[in-house]
């Protein structure tokens, strides 16, 4: 059977019905400077720049796989995109990804958002040069528009990123902040380096770029940053501070120079964290929160790093790290990695706990669980706010997926696959290890724990699949459509006829003849002895019971030619252990 077989059907039969989507709530800032979802929940931002996709081969050579890497190894919940302002208002054609730029860039916020990040954006810089071929030898210098302005001084205004001229950003702003304003996970950032202007000239600019996206979001998330020492103008009195709502004060804090590492030291990070104190508590005093959306790269030696995430931490200050590619190599975390997925594990910790309310059989809420079997758990803080989605072709690195989004689980200690994840429900196979009497289920939700919550097994602890909850058992005709009554799923399903082989899919009967290999998408094996079935009273013939794919087990059973025309109860019968009452298979002739 193949992936997507597999997957369609567990999509199916699992009792979690899920969109695949993460529903993301908008944010706002309280007048407390905390960034807090529409339900009230603080939303602890954290995250990578993903640079490269305004310059150069705009990063088409990352893949779907590198995002969902990113998510599986980071406790993060926003990707920060560099748009290039020209690329998008031409349209231009991306080579390597084969989508013309604003195709490719929409492509990249979908991306983003699969995995349950927001999407902070940037006006990135206006270079003319096209987008480049993979082996770079024909990508423009990272200055190149620097260069040309400096020229040809009539292409400055065009090619500006100082943030003397905001025409064009105007532009780009009104347009992209219509194609997303009914987008709640797009969040805005106005830097264009404003560097060299002048307080007034600096605030007028900042305004109007605001005031360009609120025309279509008149809440939005805006990220705003000075000049270097506009905001100690603010906090001083000297310059006047935003009437806006919903404002961040966004700042990149950079280490020195370090071996061939060119990048200086940001003064705000100069006698840390004296220079940067007062900024911060003016910000969140007056109803602006606080974001260092630049830090790291290749120059954050400790106690830089250390420095960094945990005044975030302390602070509640939005964190995104530069340098996405200093993080992982060869699907690994790097030693900087590591600590960042650390501090953002600890960041994601100052939420709500997890609790586990229930763990039970994913079919029929029994609340037994036994090896290699769905198991369902419910409760609360299972999920962030708003991330609720099943596992997708990109989450499987060999293996089935043993995390989605941050959230893992351990049974009787050991890790199990997870395939369905929300705030209030949680799906997972269990390992297929055996385990007998009262066993320990504990959930880690971006890095806080549960409590444990005790849990009966055994070795089996069977159950029918059904469909869309039940009552009607998850069947097929060996044909492979749909088996069940005509109204179930209109001009999909057709009873079963007295006499006819079915095919029906069940959960939890243990150990086969060949060994479960732990995480492996391709199982078999054969159950000895065959399990009892009886439908409408009468026993049916099985003539094959087996695994055939993670937790799937199917049975191959005549239908008795006795059976008169109906809804008839159904039941199988394994080791002494039976399958959840109420279950149905209609019978027509």
């Amino acid at each position: 059977m193949g992936d997507d077989v597999v997957r369609l059907r567990l999509a199916i039969f699992l009792t979690a019905v899920a969109s695949g989507q993460t529903t993301f709530l908008p944010l706002h800032v309280s007048p407390q400077g905390a960034i807090l979802d529409s339900s009230g929940k603080p939303v602890l931002l954290r995250g990578l720049n993903r640079s490269a996709t305004g310059s150069g081969n705009a990063d088409a050579n990352a893949t779907d796989q590198d995002y969902a890497l990113a998510n599986q190894l980071l406790s993060m919940n926003v990707v920060r995109i560099f748009v290039n302002a020209t690329w998008w208002t031409n349209n231009v054609p991306v080579p390597i990804a084969n989508q013309p730029y604003q195709t490719y860039i929409d492509t990249l916020i979908q991306r983003a958002k699969k995995y349950g990040n927001y999407v902070l954006i940037l006006k990135a810089g206006q270079f003319p040069e096209a987008p480049c071929g993979s082996t770079g030898v024909n990508c423009p210098a990272p200055n190149q528009g620097d260069l040309n302005c400096a020229a040809t001084p009539s292409v400055c205004p065009a090619q500006s990123t100082s943030g003397t001229y905001i025409d064009a950003a105007l532009a780009f702003w009104d347009v992209f902040a219509q194609k997303y304003a009914a987008d709640p996970a797009v969040l805005y950032d106005t830097w264009e380096n404003m560097t060299g202007l002048d307080a007034g000239t600096w605030s007028n600019n900042e305004n109007q770029l605001i005031a360009t996206i609120r025309v279509y979001n008149p809440k939005a998330l805006i990220f705003v940053e000075d000049t270097g020492t506009a905001f100690e103008s603010i906090a001083a009195g000297t310059a006047p501070d935003f009437a806006w709502s919903n404002i961040v004060w966004n700042f990149h804090l950079y280490n020195a120079s370090t071996s061939t590492c060119t990048e200086p030291a940001s003064p705000r990070y100069a006698n840390w964290s004296q220079n940067f104190d007062a900024l911060v508590s003016y910000a969140e005093q007056n109803g602006h929160a606080v974001a260092i959306t630049e830090w790291g790269g290749c120059n954050d030696i400790e106690p830089y790093n250390t420095n960094i995430s945990s005044y975030a931490k302390t602070h509640s200050i939005a964190l995104v790290y530069f340098d996405n590619t200093n993080l992982i190599a060869q699907s690994q975390l790097t030693a900087t990695g590591t600590k960042v997925a650390q501090a953002y594990s600890a960041m994601a910790a100052s939420g709500p706990a997890p609790a586990i309310i229930l763990v039970a059989n994913a079919e029929g809420d029994v609340p037994t669980i036994a090896p290699n079997t769905w198991v369902e758990i419910k409760g609360t803080n299972l999920a962030q706010t708003g991330d609720t989605r099943i596992w997708l072709g990109s989450d499987f690195f060999g293996k089935l997926p043993d995390q989605l989004d941050g959230v893992s689980v351990t049974v009787h200690g050991k890790s199990v696959y997870v395939y369905y994840i929300s705030p209030t429900q949680v799906n997972i196979l269990t390992p297929p290890d055996a385990m007998l009497g009262p066993v320990q289920v504990q959930l880690t939700n971006n890095g806080v724990v549960s409590a444990s919550a005790t849990v009966p097994a055994q070795q089996v602890a069977p159950s029918f699949f059904v469909f869309n909850g039940g009552p009607f058992v998850a069947a097929e005709h060996v044909n492979g459509s749909l088996l069940g009554p005509t109204t179930l799923y209109s001009g999909l399903t057709t009873p079963a006829k007295p006499g006819e082989i079915v095919v029906l899919f069940a959960n939890g009967f243990g150990a086969t003849s060949t060994p479960v290999v732990s995480g492996s998408l391709t199982q078999s094996g054969t159950l000895s002895p065959l399990p009892v079935i009886t439908i409408g009273g009468v026993t049916a013939t099985v003539g094959f019971a087996g695994l055939v794919a993670p937790g799937e087990f199917q049975f191959n059973v005549t239908i008795p030619a006795s059976l008169a025309d109906g809804d008839q109860p159904i039941s199988a019968t394994y080791n002494v252990f039976s399958t959840q009452p109420g279950t149905l298979i209609t019978v027509h002739h």
